[in-house]
C-alpha cells in the first residue's frame, strides 16, 4: 500500500507552491548551485533538525517545515532555511 505524504489538499497546495517558487528564483540564478563545501554543511544542519524527515521522498528526506526536498534545496544556492538555520549561498557555482 503506497504512503499517504498529503492529507489535505491545502496540506499539498504549500509544498508545491513553495517548489515552483524555489524553481524559479534558482532559474532567474542561471541555476547556480551550492559549493560541495556549504553544501556539506546545509545537510548535516538538516539532519540534526527536528523538522527534517528523513523518510521522506525515497529517503532523501523532506522538511517539515516547507514541505521541500531537502536533496533539492539544499543544492539550489538561491534557497534558505525557513527556520534561519542556513541562508543563501553569496557566491555559489554557476552552472
Amino acid at each position: 500500500m503506497p504512503a499517504v505524504f498529503f492529507k489535505t489538499l491545502k496540506e499539498f497546495e504549500r509544498p508545491i507552491a513553495s517548489a515552483l517558487t524555489a524553481a524559479h528564483r534558482f532559474a532567474r540564478a542561471g541555476f547556480a548551485t551550492t559549493p560541495p563545501d556549504i553544501l556539506a554543511s546545509r545537510e548535516a544542519i538538516c539532519r540534526a533538525c527536528p523538522e527534517w524527515d528523513a523518510a521522506a521522498i525515497n529517503s532523501t528526506g523532506r522538511c517539515r517545515k516547507c514541505g521541500c526536498s531537502t536533496w533539492a534545496k539544499l543544492r539550489m544556492a538561491t534557497e534558505r532555511c525557513p527556520l534561519s538555520k542556513w541562508e543563501a549561498v553569496s557566491e555559489p557555482l554557476q552552472k
